[in-house]
């Protein structure tokens, strides 16, 4: 039993070690190029605040771009956006699928959806102003489910 705590909490404080823990830095240049070109083709008049660089447990590397406009998007290591989160406002129109976008508009038109994210790779949540989350798979259709 000592044996499995001992290796327990070795293996714990190895991980610990080798991570390098958030590097923070000015400028885009940081991320990887395809969320460069995200940012390039649906942000290109918003300036970047900072990017934080961070290894999750496994050491797999993501990125977190803050704008100065309050919006916030999280990367993978291949620069695929994980998670977008307006503090402010709104999302800009152009950053919500457009069947989402549509569905919200219909049915919650007074509010404003203020984070996506990509729960697994079928599943987006939204989060809307009035605190409602909503539930859609990949292609845009509203799924009944709770988290």
């Amino acid at each position: 039993m000592k044996t499995v705590v001992v290796a327990s909490l070795l293996m714990c404080v190895s991980l610990v070690a080798l991570s390098k823990g958030n590097i923070f830095v000015q400028g885009k240049d940081r991320l990887p190029v395809k969320a460069q070109n995200f940012i390039d083709v649906n942000l290109e008049k918003e300036r970047i605040v900072y990017v934080k660089e961070s290894r999750t447990l496994f050491l797999r590397k993501e990125y977190l771009a803050v704008f100065a406009n309050g919006l916030k998007i999280e990367f993978d290591s291949n620069g695929d956006w994980i998670d977008m989160l307006s503090d402010k406002k709104g999302l800009p129109k152009n950053l919500v699928p457009e069947k989402v976008w549509l569905y919200v508009k219909e049915y919650y038109a007074s509010s404003d959806v203020m984070e996506i994210e990509k729960k697994r790779k079928s599943v987006l949540r939204v989060l809307l102003s009035n605190r409602k989350e909503i539930f859609f798979d990949r292609e845009g259709r509203k799924m009944n489910m709770e988290v």
